[in-house]
């Protein structure tokens, strides 16, 4: 798997999510419900049974550097463990099955694996294990999507890609239980867990170290008889379709109450009917089609929480050439105003009302909600405002004319052109598009569809990804990591090939850098410049900012112990028991 298939995935969840509605009622949204007890005594024992909502099935590499699907990742979750826990920030904390210190000084990071972590199979989780597993990431016979500019910030690891040493000279085993990772430079995104720099979930070398670097994802050993040092493991499996998971009697935490999990792939289209006939006690992946069901079903409770997340409209000014993005495309949407005032004219509270299901609110920045403070709640963002939107295009020069369009400052007419993706839910999506076309009429701006039709998804993220010609304008959105400086505003840095528009200013590129110097590392100083960042993005509307959503997950009245929270959520499957 490649840097790019990666890009191309998160962008298909996100797109996938979006293109059933779009935009909600600002940072104000009302709270789903994050955690349930029915406060009975706990049942020990007996079998969770878990649907999947997915039209596809889960490819089955249980190796989180290996693995090409979502689906295969949300069905191991059970065994397939952190070794970090994370505070209400995201950074690391104590807690975990290992824990991490970082000496700036010394630019590194010591990892120390707790003794009470074992593998299913009962050997130890040793250092040796993380040491593999940047092994694997880093050869090239694996081809890692992990692999990427956080891995090679470790010293010696690209010498080690491209052949020139055996080992990767910066990983460090000191022991059995402790590893020290040698970095190039310290950063301050890396206090972040699953930002990348460390890797949270490793591979057991005493069990793959005789398979071949390019047979390993093809290997036995990591699609039917894979090991895990989480609570769980799996006993039977109809790849593709179902695993049955027990507990790790080895598990280095609390002994689950469970006796057993089941979880099983169910189309999204019976999935509703299913929980209706109490076939399962959870329902994971639920999606806002399913949530507008299950909502109403007396038997079960609905959770959600905000997802790190965020849609967007983007305009496209330039292109990407050698290696860095170059702002020179000649549009219209080179002008500040115009942008402004498409953002402002944009009708979100309805359109997520619409096309939503309750779950969708209207984003102030492109900072998911689920940040917290790294979120700058003082932000307004672009709401409805056609009042200001024409004053903008009036005071730049935009003039209407009798047909209800305006001409360019120049008096040329002109037309923009958007790109937006077709979905399985193509007639919804069709006519929420068509409000954003409608929405741009209101102020005089004729927006048409490329080709006049929504793309071919594919097709949509091949042009997206690959500076596709003959579009102005696109509709999209980010599934982020929990390191959101690093991986929201470093994706608009000059030579990130995932800076789609192409945008690249000084003041920007000034306030991306600031947020991981060394002044950063002081968090204070940190959130202050990335609320400068985000206020710095909504001003000029290179990108301006559509929605947030919730994730919401089903769970059945009769269990308890269940908590979405992100410091309670990391032993979720532990925690959870039925009730007498």
């Amino acid at each position: 798997m490649n840097k790019k298939w990666v890009v191309k995935s998160t962008l298909a969840l996100a797109t996938a999510l979006m293109v059933t509605g779009t935009v909600g009622n600002s940072v104000t949204a009302s709270k789903m419900p994050l955690e349930y007890s029915n406060h009975k005594k706990v049942k020990k024992g007996g079998t969770l049974h878990v649907g999947y909502s997915s039209s596809g099935v889960f490819k089955g590499v249980f190796s989180d550097v290996l693995r090409v699907d979502g689906p295969t990742s949300d069905v191991s979750q059970f065994g397939d463990y952190n070794l970090f826990r994370a505070n209400a920030d995201h950074k690391y904390t104590k807690g975990g099955l290992a824990e991490v210190t970082f000496d700036q000084a010394q630019k590194t990071a010591t990892v120390k694996i707790k003794q009470k972590a074992r593998w299913s199979d009962g050997h130890p989780v040793e250092a040796k294990d993380m040491a593999y597993t940047y092994e694997v990431v880093a050869n090239p016979a694996t081809n890692s999507g992990y692999y990427d500019d956080k891995v090679r910030d470790v010293v010696g690891v690209e010498e080690y890609h491209d052949g020139k040493a055996d080992k990767i000279s910066g990983i460090e085993v000191k022991d059995e239980k402790t590893c020290v990772l040698h970095f190039k430079e310290m950063r301050p995104e890396m206090e972040f867990v699953n930002s990348g720099y460390i890797i949270g979930k490793v591979m057991p070398y005493h069990y793959l170290k005789d398979v071949p670097f390019d047979k390993l994802v093809a290997s036995d050993k990591l699609q039917k008889d894979p090991l895990f040092y989480g609570p769980f493991k799996i006993k039977n499996m109809v790849k593709g379709e179902s695993i049955e998971w027990v507990p790790n009697k080895y598990y280095g935490g609390k002994k689950p109450n469970l006796s057993k999990i089941t979880i099983e792939m169910v189309d999204p289209g019976h999935a509703a009917a299913a929980m209706q006939a109490n076939k399962y006690d959870v329902l994971l992946n639920e999606g806002p089609s399913v949530y507008s069901k299950m909502k109403k079903m007396s038997q079960y409770v609905v959770l959600g929480k905000k997802e790190q997340f965020y849609a967007y409209v983007g305009f496209k000014v330039g292109h990407f050439k050698n290696g860095v993005n170059v702002m020179d495309r000649k549009t219209p949407v080179q002008d500040r105003a115009l942008r402004q005032a498409m953002g402002y004219a944009l009708n979100m509270d309805q359109i997520t009302k619409k096309f939503g299901h309750g779950l969708e609110y209207r984003a102030n920045t492109i900072v998911p909600d689920a940040f917290g403070r790294y979120n700058d709640h003082k932000q307004k963002g672009y709401p409805l405002d056609l009042k200001k939107a024409n004053k903008l295009l009036d005071k730049a020069g935009y003039k209407m004319q009798k047909d209800g369009y305006r001409t360019l400052p120049n008096g040329k007419p002109f037309t923009l052109r958007l790109l937006a993706p077709a979905s399985s839910s193509s007639s919804g999506n069709r006519t929420s598009v068509e409000m954003y076309l409608q929405q741009w009429k209101k102020i005089g701006v004729r927006v048409k569809l490329k080709n006049d039709r929504l793309q071919e998804f594919n097709s949509y993220i091949e042009q997206l990804t690959n500076d596709g010609k003959g579009y102005d304008v696109w509709l999209s959105a980010w599934t982020v990591t929990s390191a959101p400086t690093a991986s929201i505003a470093g994706i608009y840095l000059p030579n990130n090939p995932y800076n789609l528009g192409h945008f690249v200013t000084k003041e920007n590129t000034k306030l991306v850098e600031s947020l991981s110097s060394k002044e950063a590392f002081n968090t204070d100083y940190q959130i202050k410049q990335f609320y400068k960042w985000q206020a710095y993005m909504n001003k000029e509307a290179y990108i301006v900012p559509r929605y947030f959503e919730y994730e919401t997950y089903v769970f059945n009245k009769k269990l308890t112990n269940v908590s979405l929270d992100p410091t309670k959520s990391q032993t979720l499957w532990e925690d959870i028991a039925f009730t007498k």
